[in-house]
């Protein structure tokens, strides 16, 4: 036989293998689900297992499904739509498993505003405290008066569109989200709140002390100088010597010492 014609015979003969494989592979029923949750930081809202019990109490029949009659849109647009989930991606593997990727938001602080409780993620979304998980992150609240919004969850504070956003969860959301990407700051607070003048307050988790940061210009500018501050001052004297610490004027670390 030819090396032309047996080259030909060959590849004829794997494309039918291959073909046979897709047809018997999408006319069987699916071999597992397996779920995988990726997420930035350790705050935890969702597991495997939580994505495992929405799909199946979505779609109760998803594990007996033939792999021809999966509906992997339906099945990525259905956790899409869940407050926790940033992205899912799902394929099925040459094995037959159905695997599913989520990515989780980022909560970033955990915000008490006009009789509500809720997240507020990285992204600026608003999601509802979970039943199952509690997220160690900055606790946030204000004490500066604005107008009531009817649903108060469903702000998109990452809307720049929408130029009326109410200003005390707005301003919490981007000091949260600075402390959130610069850790070696954002590790020693663990409360922030808006007072009555629209000022942003930082409480540390030691010292009986607050610090002042004003409106959220500058910010980068603002913490290095505090941690100057504490790496020349406060370590020198210690953490009950002051009542208040003030970023809010240009380049100036401003202090009140305790009466």
């Amino acid at each position: 036989m030819k090396p032309t014609l047996r080259n030909i015979i060959i590849a004829v003969l794997l494309v039918a293998i291959v073909a046979t494989f897709h047809i018997v592979r999408r006319n069987s029923t699916m071999r597992g689900l397996e779920c995988s949750v990726s997420r930035d930081g350790t705050a935890v809202l969702l597991t495997p297992d939580d994505v495992d019990s929405l799909l199946l109490s979505a779609f109760p029949g998803l594990k007996k499904t033939d792999i021809k009659d999966l509906d992997r849109k339906a099945v990525e647009e259905h956790l899409r739509q869940h407050p926790y989930v940033a992205d899912a991606e799902a394929h099925v593997t040459t094995g037959g498993k159905l695997t599913v990727a989520v990515r989780q938001h980022t909560p970033v602080v955990r915000m008490f505003y006009q009789g509500n409780e809720f997240y507020i993620s990285r992204q600026g979304t608003c999601m509802p405290l979970s039943a199952k998980h509690y997220c160690h992150v900055l606790v946030g609240s204000t004490s500066f008066e604005e107008p009531r919004l009817r649903h108060p969850q469903a702000m998109d504070l990452a809307d720049t569109s929408n130029h009326r956003q109410p200003a005390s969860p707005l301003k919490i959301w981007v000091l949260a989200s600075f402390l959130n990407d610069n850790p070696q700051y954002g590790d020693i607070f663990d409360q922030v709140n808006v007072g009555e003048k629209g000022d942003l307050f930082l409480v540390p988790k030691l010292g009986d002390l607050t610090v002042n940061v004003g409106d959220t210009s500058q910010l980068d500018r603002k913490f290095r100088n505090l941690w100057s501050f504490f790496d020349q001052g406060i370590s020198q004297v210690g953490w009950d010597t002051y009542s208040s610490i003030s970023l809010k004027y240009n380049g100036q670390v401003v202090c009140t010492k305790k009466q």
